[in-house]
Formats: C-alpha cells, sequence, structure tokens
C-alpha cells in the first residue's frame, strides 16, 4: 500500500502574512537569546515558526513571576524548552520556583502514610522561630532536639497537652527530621486508622498490609491517641499488637495526645462500655511507656 502524502499549499496571503510573522518573531529577545546557544539559520525558523512562537510565548508567560502561586503555565510549574539534537526536540522544564518547592517536598517520598496537612512537611524544629515562646515551650523544643542529635536512643517522646498546643507540629518536625534522613516514616492519626481498618474488613490482605507498614515502619507517629472512640477491639486487637512489634523491634514510635498517660490509661479501659476494663488498659499502656518519654506541652491553643 502506498505511503499518502499531504502537501498544503499556502496562498500568497497566508504566505505573506507567516513571512510577516517570522519577520517579528526573528526579533524576539528570546529567540535572540535561543540563538546564542544554538545556530540555526532563519530558514530553520522559518521552517519552525509554530514551535518558536510556543516557546517565545511559554517564556514570556514567566517574565517577572514572583512564585508558584502566580504561575500562568498551562501545567503548573514547567515552561516550554526547545533544544536541537539532529532535530527540534521540545521539552517540558521544572521552573526554578518549581525546583525548589520539589528540594523543599523531596523527604515526602519517605513517609509511607501521612495523615497530616502537606505545609507540615516544612516543620523543622532546628529552624523553629523561638524568640516570642514561653521558656516552657522552648525546654520542650530542646528536649526534641536531644532526642534527634541522639541517634543511638530509639526511645520516642508523649507529647500531651491541651488541643492546639502544637503537639502535632513538634511530632512532623520530627518525622521531617528523620524522613530527610533516609528513614522510612508514618504520620498516622489514630482515630483515621481505626476507622480505615474497618472499612478493610472485607479485604482482610489489605488490611493486614496497612498493619504490617505501620508495625515495621522506621519511625511512626500515632497522632491524636485517645481521641478515638475506645473500644475493647481498637485496643486490643489493633493497638497492643503494634505497639508490641515496635517495642520487640526497637522502632522510634511518637505519640500526641490531650491525655497525659495516668488520664490515657483510664480512658482506655472504658473500652465503650461500662465495665471497666483496668488490666488491658495497663497493658496497653506499659507498652507506650516502654517506647516513649512522656512531655508536657503548655500553652494556650495556637488555632486562634
Amino acid at each position: 500500500m502506498e505511503k499518502m502524502e499531504f502537501n498544503f499549499m499556502l496562498s500568497k496571503e497566508q504566505q505573506s502574512a507567516k513571512e510577516k510573522r517570522v519577520q517579528k518573531l526573528l526579533q524576539n529577545p528570546y529567540l535572540l537569546e535561543w540563538r546564542k546557544k544554538y545556530a540555526v539559520d532563519d530558514t530553520f525558523v522559518y521552517d519552525h515558526s509554530g514551535r518558536f512562537q510556543d516557546y517565545c510565548d511559554s517564556m514570556e508567560k514567566c517574565k517577572h513571576c514572583q512564585g508558584l502561586c502566580f504561575c500562568r503555565q498551562p501545567l503548573h510549574g514547567k515552561y516550554m524548552e526547545l533544544r536541537v539534537d539532529g532535530i527540534l526536540v521540545q521539552e517540558l522544564v521544572n521552573c526554578s520556583y518549581q525546583l525548589q518547592e520539589n528540594s523543599l517536598f523531596a523527604h515526602q517520598k519517605k513517609y509511607r502514610l501521612m495523615d497530616m496537612p502537606k505545609q507540615n512537611l516544612l516543620v523543622n524544629i532546628s529552624k523553629l522561630d523561638l524568640r516570642n515562646e514561653s521558656m516552657e515551650y522552648k525546654h520542650v523544643v530542646m528536649q526534641v532536639l536531644q532526642k534527634l542529635m541522639d541517634e543511638e536512643d530509639t526511645k520516642g517522646l508523649y507529647f500531651w497537652g491541651k488541643p492546639g498546643v502544637g503537639k502535632s507540629y513538634l511530632a512532623a518536625g520530627m518525622c521531617n527530621y528523620y524522613a530527610k534522613k533516609g528513614y522510612g516514616v508514618a504520620f498516622v492519626n489514630v482515630a483515621r486508622l481505626i476507622a480505615d481498618l474497618k472499612m478493610m474488613f472485607q479485604d482482610p490482605a489489605a488490611m493486614e498490609e496497612r498493619i504490617r507498614m505501620i508495625q515495621h515502619v522506621d519511625v511512626l507517629v500515632l497522632d491524636d491517641i485517645g481521641g478515638e472512640s475506645v473500644t475493647s477491639w481498637s485496643r486490643d486487637d489493633i493497638l497492643l499488637p503494634l505497639l508490641d512489634a515496635r517495642m520487640e523491634n526497637k522502632k522510634r514510635t511518637i505519640f500526641t495526645s490531650n491525655y497525659s498517660l495516668e488520664e490515657l490509661k483510664d480512658k482506655l479501659a472504658m473500652a465503650g462500655s461500662k465495665k471497666q476494663e483496668p488490666m488491658a488498659a495497663q497493658r496497653l499502656l506499659e507498652r507506650i511507656c516502654a517506647l516513649s518519654c512522656e512531655i508536657f506541652v503548655k500553652g494556650c491553643s495556637r488555632r486562634k
């Protein structure tokens, strides 16, 4: 079968209009700068005028850009680039702002699970502005930094205090530190975990995979423990074996809670019923104590 060829001839008016566009294009500062790198003649520009016009338009959209939130490109954070490699090759390239953001969030790939706002990936404990903070809060931050600096110490921290004082914020900062060090990390909201596992009853394999990941990830944050509706199932069949595995394997585990350990023990003992189960609560509490050191985060809510 013969190969079909399509040759479209421009009318005189179309030819004249194209020549005018190309003449204007040849004076475009973006193209002039590009041709300093690639020595192509005017005929080459004429033959590929459409692509060169798209290139100049793309570059113009980046002019005076002040950041990704102001990006006007069709594909956010990427602009069109042209290069000559025997033929004219068109590709999309990350802009400097996108490269900077990629660098800032590069450690996100170490998160196996992330139940926190993406913005918390930027929390850096060593760079916190403490000028207007209380002495109590500064002391807490110093304790966290000491914990991070001691790589031999695999024991985590148990942050507790009123809602909104910054417990999860500090835990996120610790998670980020370890992620940047190359450790696999998971930031897990306990109530969400329990709800997710309930939804997985019909898929035992997925449920087992989720639990196994949380049991063995290098660094785990269990956020807002005690904030979930405690049942004997969540306490004895989920949290207890999970913490058992982490304790046996000496995995770093960080907790946040609105309750002190003593208060948490009372809450865990209720397990959604009027009948108290203090021994079951004590077993779980012993694992938490073995895995972490209790730190009280004093202050008022920062969410106001």
